[in-house]
């Protein structure tokens, strides 16, 4: 719930998303919790509700050879708010690793620790984006056994399965206490009531692609620079009135909203001085969501990841991520800087223009993001 710096032009949509540079005017407690910190190879990451993540994973190796453990730390605001941890395995490519793991891997250090004794990992079922949540009581061994051990590895008694990031992760939980609990509050009551808002959003679910009969629109044909055509665009029916063409070019996808009845009309993704921030990939995921990938210095497996859900007169931002190290971690991994209050899909289209507040109907975990907050 911070302040906008990217929005969808032309499109009013309205809902914030904090990226590393950001507006001058804001305060500087939520700039500094906007700023990713490093310490090796963990990587710390709050947003502006004091909701804090801490992802660590190590570079893939040149010569592919070898499993990563990708380490997730997440914890509320509360002050006895336990921390949660979740393991992925992955590929020197960041496919994720074969075969799952069983009651016999541990986590055991490296070097010489005398008697320290192995840790289980009481990983529970797989999840549905890949990784394994462990269960409380592992949870806070391993994390604080990460917390000393100069280093450490996923074995199964006979050999190393994984690689586990190195660094001080004792430093960045020191500086998640003190981000989550500050000896006094670091915002006026203005700063909140300006910065801090509520979002509630109801989103149409985006239909499969439709298929393309005849020409597409001329402003479509002719969406890539220079001379380039666009390979056959792909068409979506976002709601009762209005659908989408994304146009695949060499510089990035092109979007267009095409009102029924209307010529369609290009978006581009911008900042709040109106400078279009480039984007890669955009296109409607299975979800029905758009999805918006912005690469960090031309490389796509880091920078931002932006999920946005058609309101029937906008488009409202539903999720962003951002992971600025290059490390071949799969987007559902990244750690999320910004999501709205709430959120769900519309059983019909909305009569308010889509900032309906929440019904009180129960809504599932993908649904309702108050579901990621402790």
């Amino acid at each position: 719930m911070a302040a906008a710096t990217l929005s969808l032009a032309l499109l009013l949509a309205g809902a914030p998303v904090p990226v590393s540079a950001a507006v001058p005017d804001m305060p500087r407690f939520l700039r500094t919790l906007d700023r990713a910190v490093n310490a090796g190879d963990w990587t710390l990451q709050c947003n502006s509700s004091q909701f804090c993540q801490i992802i660590g994973v190590v570079t893939p190796p040149r010569d592919h050879i070898g499993v990563r453990t990708v380490v997730m730390i997440e914890r509320g605001i509360g002050m006895d708010a336990a921390p949660r941890l979740r393991l992925a395995f992955l590929d020197s490519m960041g496919a994720l690793a074969v075969p799952p793991p069983d009651n016999h891997w541990r986590l055991i250090p490296r070097g010489r620790l005398r008697g320290t004794q192995a840790l289980p990992l009481g990983l529970g079922a797989i999840e549905a984006d890949g990784a394994y949540r462990a269960d409380p009581q592992a949870a806070a061994a391993i994390i604080a056994a990460l917390r000393r051990w100069p280093g450490a590895a996923v074995h199964n008694g006979e050999r190393v399965i994984a690689r586990i990031p190195r660094g001080n992760l004792d430093r960045l939980i020191r500086q998640m206490d003190r981000l989550q609990h500050p000896g006094t509050d670091p915002l006026t009551p203005e700063e909140r009531s300006q910065w801090l808002q509520e979002y509630h959003y109801t989103v149409l679910r985006g239909d499969p692609p439709e298929p393309v009969e005849g020409l597409a629109p001329d402003a479509v044909e002719a969406a890539c620079a220079g001379r380039a055509l666009a390979n056959r665009p792909f068409l979506y029916r976002i709601g009762p009135a209005h659908r989408l063409w994304i146009a695949e070019c060499p510089e990035g996808n092109q979007i267009f909203l095409h009102p029924d009845g209307g010529a369609p009309i290009h978006f581009e993704l911008r900042d709040l001085a109106g400078t279009i921030r480039p984007h890669d990939y955009a296109g409607m995921g299975g979800d029905g969501l758009l999805e918006l990938q912005l690469p960090r210095k031309d490389r796509i497996d880091c920078g931002h990841r932006v999920k946005f859900g058609w309101t029937g007169s906008a488009f409202a931002m539903i999720l962003t991520q951002r992971y600025d190290r290059c490390r071949g971690v799969p987007y559902d991994f990244w750690p999320r800087v910004w999501y709205p209050t709430s959120w769900h899909y519309a059983d019909a289209p909305p009569s308010d223009g889509g900032n309906a507040p929440p019904s009180g109907k129960a809504l599932s975990r993908a649904e309702d993001t108050r579901g990621d907050r402790p």
